[in-house]
């Protein structure tokens, strides 16, 4: 039987979240997963508050810093929105998304972690808005657009993601251009 890494764990809990939410994500249920013992998951978290803040460590890097870093370049601004709308689109984990949303309405620690990503997902969208548009208040009224329609497109079912969920943040593109001075 071939060696569990803290990885392995992580994923799990993210398949166990996404599939059957919080409820589900026990430390007996990782250990029957992936058939090891009690022991094998203390000997790589401190107890499930470890794991969870470990696990929700690697969904802030995966899901927000990796896509926020991607759209950090030399690019005009427009070609880094389509990027990063790109990477968002690809990720499709629109369930996990939901089911830590979910979570986040009844555990602390998970709801300490989604008002920073969400924080951090916004400063950003803002950021770019800003560098694309002239006027600073439509830019943040089209980063709160932008977000609400990732986080809309999670809540449905089935998740709106992959090309359809690209297709419909590119359909925003001529809202940028109010804000611009290039149409009302």
């Amino acid at each position: 039987m071939a060696r569990r890494s803290r990885k392995d764990w992580i994923d799990e809990g993210f398949r166990i979240l996404a599939s059957e939410g919080d409820a589900g994500l026990t430390v007996d249920a990782l250990c029957e997963r992936l058939e090891r013992t009690k022991g094998s998951f203390y000997h790589h978290f401190e107890g499930r508050p470890g794991y969870v803040e470990d696990m929700l460590a690697e969904w802030e890097r995966q899901a927000t810093d990796r896509i926020i870093a991607s759209g950090h370049s030399d690019a005009p601004v427009k070609e880094r929105l389509r990027a990063v709308n790109r990477q968002a689109s690809e990720l499709k984990n629109a369930r996990l998304e939901r089911a830590i949303r979910g979570w986040a309405t009844r555990e602390p620690q998970a709801r300490r972690v989604q008002d920073r990503v969400d924080r951090k997902r916004l400063e950003f969208l803002v950021e770019l808005c800003v560098a694309r548009m002239k006027d600073p208040k439509a830019a943040e009224l089209l980063a709160r657009i932008i977000q609400l329609t990732l986080v809309g497109a999670q809540h449905v079912d089935p998740p709106f993601e992959g090309e359809e969920l690209y297709g419909a943040l590119r359909f925003l593109d001529p809202l940028f251009d109010i804000g611009s001075g290039g149409g009302h």
